[in-house]
């Protein structure tokens, strides 16, 4: 009988364990990157990235994982603007964005925006040069 709690027991941590790293690994998302809030309370916006996405947006989610290695290694502050909210809208409109896959790059308060995932025929492509280039700027 106590070997078999033991076991139980053992199989009861690894579960909980399992659940507790799925849990973690799903719902931090961009947990730790700046956002829209955080946007309005800085208060040098001479030199940052913003990275404009929707939570359903296909393209967003596949150029994410690009967007995500190049801001490790930039000196810049970039902002993910969630287009869903009010705020979001607010800063979009602000630099003329129409499609949430966009990326505003924003130098001595000049600023250029691109793309960074579009459809070309039935697959959507990455415009990882142009990402890289605006986190190098």
């Amino acid at each position: 009988m106590n070997v078999k709690r033991k076991y139980y027991g053992i199989c009861l941590s690894i579960l909980i364990l399992i659940l507790g790293f799925l849990f973690f690994f799903m719902f931090s998302g961009d947990a730790g990157h700046l956002n829209e809030n955080d946007y309005y309370n800085i208060k040098n916006r001479s030199n940052v990235n913003l990275v404009f996405y929707k939570s359903e947006c296909p393209y967003c989610k596949v150029g994410k994982s690009e967007v995500l290695k190049q801001v490790k290694n930039t000196k810049f502050d970039t902002f993910f603007i969630n287009a869903d909210k009010k705020e979001g809208l607010e800063i979009a409109k602000k630099y003329h964005v129409k499609y949430a896959p966009t990326m505003v790059v924003i130098r001595n308060n000049d600023y250029k925006s691109f793309l960074y995932a579009h459809n070309k025929g039935k697959k959507i492509v990455v415009k990882k040069r142009k990402i890289q280039e605006a986190f190098e700027k």
